[in-house]
């Protein structure tokens, strides 16, 4: 080789190929040395900032323990005790006798809802009791006992007037005017003396009728008072306003004061069908003769509520040859009424017993020379049986002159209202 002189150019030297490749790689190793280098630099500055961060506490929440859920529902025939024992278990005699002096056992109805959550080894620890939706009960274990407390969702509380006309039935005219099944039977109830919503109701009679509507959290909860009605029947025009009367309890009375309520009902059964009537000569379907019917028979399905038409007191309570199952009353001023072909008997219904107007005396049935499940409904007058279906009745005790004047003030704003204008300033009860 030729000695380099300073100011001459270096000769240059071709590597072989293998050369090439070794240099390759110690030129991208020294690279890769500097890159960890570098990273390692770096990392070593970060060391006191993460030092720093592990010395810092670790909050941990803690994990709240597990309560499982349970519930059951009120099935037929059931009592406080087995609902608390399928509920608790073990411990079910502190929650039945929590409970049984707090539940009304006639509120326990096939549906109630119990809800609950236990403790972590088991046991109950809280029971809620959900009535209805309304009402409910919170109970509690706390030490060896249990609290209870009594939650009651207030009412909202809407007057709303109601307006309709009978094509089919009263049920089907309620409900396409925005009522139920429910308001219809109560508006029924209001003019019970004076019409009979199954034998007297015609195409083209009409109701209006103010009512209370009540909600719960905005959610329609159910209907209240029916403070007035007007119901038209053929070429009857009928008024009912509410009122208290001198001892504060509420009747309905017509615009000029006077009571609907009378001594005696116009049937014993809320709605139902007349099968056979009073007659001094009917066929009998199973005697197969001709013999009096002093009656009128009511259709109904098994069970139905039978009401007492008047006030009085049970005479006889039993059975009674072809009659079946029946009861007997007697009323003021020689009046008495006998039911007939029962199926049972009313709660407390027995011999001496005072009933008022509308209790239930018994249930419809099918008892004794019978074909089908009827109400046999028969009234006495003086020891005379007399037609159910002509009786007349006499009218309930009239309100007293100071507080008629009262009710006619009052009666001027309600008309105001059914006619669906403003009542006038100062019309007022």
């Amino acid at each position: 080789m030729a000695p380099w002189r300073r100011g001459s150019t270096p000769a240059r030297r071709l590597l072989p190929i293998g050369g090439g490749e070794a240099v390759g790689r110690h030129l991208l190793a020294i690279g890769t040395l500097s890159l960890l280098l570098l990273v390692g630099v770096a990392g070593c500055r970060n060391v006191p900032e993460r030092a720093a961060a592990a010395a810092e506490p670790v909050v941990v929440e803690p994990i709240a323990p597990y309560r499982p859920p349970v519930q059951t529902v009120v099935r037929t025939g059931d009592t406080i005790e087995s609902v608390c024992r399928r509920l608790a278990g073990d411990q079910w005699v502190v929650w039945r006798d929590a409970l049984v002096g707090e539940l009304d056992a006639r509120r326990l109805l096939p549906g109630t809802r119990f809800a609950g959550t236990c403790l972590p080894n088991g046991e109950l620890e809280a029971m809620r009791v959900i009535l209805d939706r309304r009402s409910e009960m919170d109970l509690r274990r706390s030490g060896d006992g249990v609290e209870i407390r009594h939650v009651e969702r207030p009412l909202e509380e809407r007057v709303q007037r109601l307006e309709g006309v009978i094509t089919s039935s009263l049920f089907d005219a309620v409900e396409s005017a925005g009522g139920t099944a429910e308001l219809a039977v109560a508006l029924a109830e209001v003019f019970q003396w004076d019409v009979d919503f199954f034998r007297d109701l015609r195409e083209g009679d009409s109701f209006v009728a103010i009512v209370s509507r009540e909600s719960i959290d905005g959610s329609f909860y159910r209907w209240g008072d029916i403070f007035a009605a007007r119901f038209v029947n053929r070429d009857r025009t009928l008024y009912a306003v509410l009122y208290p009367d001198g001892n504060g309890h509420p009747g309905y009375y017509d615009l000029e004061g006077r009571p609907l309520r009378k001594q005696f009902l116009r049937s014993p059964l809320k709605l139902s069908r007349i099968t056979s009537r009073f007659s001094l000569s009917r066929f009998h379907p199973i005697l197969k003769r001709r013999m009096p019917h002093y009656g009128v028979d009511y259709g109904a399905p098994v069970g139905t509520p039978v009401h007492v038409t008047a006030d009085g007191v049970v005479t006889f309570t039993g059975r009674d040859g072809g009659a079946g199952r029946m009861v007997a009353v007697r009323h003021p001023n020689g009046y008495e009424t006998r039911y007939m072909h029962l199926h049972g008997y009313g709660p407390g219904i027995r011999r001496g017993v005072r009933v008022v107007q509308g209790q239930v005396i018994g249930y419809v049935g099918s008892s004794g020379l019978s074909t089908a499940p009827h109400l046999d409904y028969r009234i006495k007058v003086n020891g005379r049986w007399t037609n159910p279906l002509t009786i007349s009745s006499p009218p309930a005790k009239p309100l007293e002159p100071a507080r008629l004047q009262r009710f006619l003030a009052h009666s001027l704003a309600v008309l105001e209202l059914l006619e669906g204008r403003d009542p006038p300033v100062g019309a007022r009860g």
